[in-house]
């Protein structure tokens, strides 16, 4: 072999085209460099380590072959070739930018940014290649050591797996690194209160007077959850009747560990007494602990005021941190609060018992089906569920779109005609699959996935490394691009970056729910008769002025 891979350097540039196609978000400019740069350099070591393995089966053979060709000024012509693919291919993606820009109504980037990713590729894609180059010459230096004492095929193979141990040693010294620098940085952030924000008086609320846990003790997004809402008087001006203050439990997860938590919440859920409300939510919060607002203060005006949301925090890192270090913990989170108020409301007379509902957001999904062993569990032990924006690796929800109709496409499975479950990308598909087809009569238990077709946290799955999914085929999302193509590990990573940017889109795209969560929560609660637009607007009014400049800025309404 020569000192680069002919082979590696033709896929290479074939993987640096395809990764600029669109994807389901647009992508910002370094995110769109990082990710041109890494599938190029993907491509160049997969190309590589087959030029590498067809040599080592002729040096194992003793074969040698030689290829020639001559075209008069053949390298040239393939160099204007390439050059001439690589600018129709660039200028192709800028237009399919901007089309999945306008289909999630985010505003169109500049030039600019094409040109500024295309270079960041190419740094990106030099600095893997030599990088590559590197352990190339470490492995070959061990390889030729080995020779000595070993044949030549089992030589190579020594070489290779020294290498990959030592890559293993090195990488798990810096992810090591990396985690518990971010860790700090979370528990720092955890310790800021929020500005304009004050600990609750109200005793229907955690953190006030009295409570399992001050108000300082609920860390920021505990704090942010419990001296938010609306007041009783605020539901009953919207509604036009009589209503009740809101019961808000929240505990945090301090230094006691899950189970020191939930025993914290069933104490706030004992002196608020939650349990006499007509509607108890458990709501399993996303990463750091954030609760949607939205979904929240949809129940609370929905019911008057006669519910009480509970929800413990389980980590202080983001969610896709939480993942990667500790997956189980949502889950088991989930499920010991589940258990623990199950069992406390069993112990009241069955009239008195309050209607239990279920949800959660991104990992809080995720987290919250761990409470179910599967979805007969599920629907056996709750009165409804809001599952919202649930990771595509969510097994529960998998299993439910495996097993749909047929006809009914993977972004809204149809499930037994809507009898229980529904999925949805919009409320008007509670009623109609995505083709406009009727559902069957909708029973009790209701059961409701929101997920929007240019979701990626929805998308995303492992198996899209290697194999396309049923969604792309189809093409049944209506802001999802029709360019929109699979290619092997390419479109993974794009839709691996695309959780970057999915809370950047406006309220109805991406990973942004809003203001659908209103009517998805009166058809769950089967409240259909209430002001849907009025309380809409409230619940828009009352985020809007906590996202405001000055205030919380993002943290009300993102919180993976």
């Amino acid at each position: 072999m020569g000192a680069w891979s002919g082979v590696g350097l033709v896929l290479g540039l074939a993987l640096f085209l395809v990764s600029f196609a669109p994807s389901l978000l647009p992508r910002r400019w370094l995110l769109q460099g990082l990710v041109g740069g890494v599938s190029a350099a993907a491509g160049y070591l997969v190309g590589f380590l087959l030029e590498m393995t067809v040599d080592a089966v002729m040096r194992l053979l003793d074969l040698d072959v030689q290829v020639s060709w001559q075209l008069p000024g053949g390298i040239w012509i393939l160099a204007v070739l390439g050059l001439a693919l690589v600018v129709l291919g660039w200028w192709w993606s800028v237009r399919q930018h901007r089309e999945t820009a306008r289909l999630v109504g985010m505003a169109e980037q500049p030039v600019w940014h094409d040109i500024a990713a295309t270079g960041v590729a190419l740094a990106t894609l030099v600095l893997l290649m030599l990088l590559v180059r590197a352990i190339v010459l470490f492995t070959t230096w061990i390889s030729s050591g080995l020779d000595l004492f070993l044949p030549s095929v089992l030589s190579i193979a020594g070489a290779l797996v020294i290498a990959v141990v030592v890559l293993r040693i090195v990488n798990r010294m810096i992810v090591h690194q990396a985690l518990e620098r971010i860790s700090k940085q979370a528990d720092a952030m955890d310790r800021r209160r929020p500005r304009n924000l004050r600990a609750p008086e109200l005793p229907t609320r955690s953190g006030s007077p009295g409570s399992a846990q001050s108000w300082d003790a609920l860390g920021r997004r505990g704090q942010i959850f419990t001296s938010c809402g609306p007041s009783v008087d605020g539901i009953a001006a919207v509604l036009g009747v009589p209503a009740l203050e809101p019961i808000r439990v929240y505990a945090s997860q301090g230094d006691g560990g899950v189970e020191a938590a939930v025993e914290l919440a069933m104490a706030e859920v004992r002196r608020t007494g939650a349990l006499s409300r007509g509607t108890l939510v458990i709501d399993t919060p996303a990463g750091r602990g954030w609760v949607d607002e939205f979904s929240v203060q949809a129940v609370e005006y929905l019911t008057a005021g006669d519910c009480a949301t509970v929800s413990v925090q389980y980590s202080r890192l983001a969610s896709a941190f939480v993942y990667l270090a500790d997956a189980e913990t949502p889950r088991a989170c989930a499920r010991a609060l589940f258990a623990a108020l199950e069992e406390a409301i069993a112990e009241l007379p069955p009239e008195r018992r309050p209607r239990v509902y279920v949800s959660g957001e991104s990992l809080g999904s995720y987290g919250g089906h761990g409470a179910f062993a599967d979805v007969s569990d599920m629907l056996a032990r709750v009165d409804g569920a809001l599952w919202i924006g649930t990771p595509g690796f969510t097994e529960i929800a998998r299993g439910l779109t495996s097993s749909r109709m047929r006809g009914s496409p993977e972004i809204t499975p149809v499930i037994d005609n809507g009898r229980h479950i529904r999925f949805v990308t919009k409320p008007t598909e509670l009623i109609a699959d995505a083709y406009g087809r009727a559902l069957g009569e909708w029973q009790s238990p209701r059961v409701v996935y929101a997920q929007h077709a240019s979701d990626p946290m929805c998308r995303f799955t492992g198996a899209l490394a290697w194999r396309e999914p049923d969604w792309l085929r189809e093409r049944a999302g209506s802001d999802v691009n029709a360019s929109l193509r699979w290619w092997p590990l390419v479109t993974w990573f794009q839709v691996s970056t695309d959780m970057a940017t999915s809370l950047d889109t406006p309220p109805g795209h991406g990973h942004i729910y809003e203001d659908e969560l209103v009517p998805l929560w009166a058809a769950v609660l089967q409240r259909t008769d209430a002001p849907i637009t009025a309380i809409t607007a409230a619940i828009r009014t009352s985020v809007g002025v906590l996202k405001a400049p000055g205030k919380l800025s993002g943290a009300v309404t993102s919180g993976s």
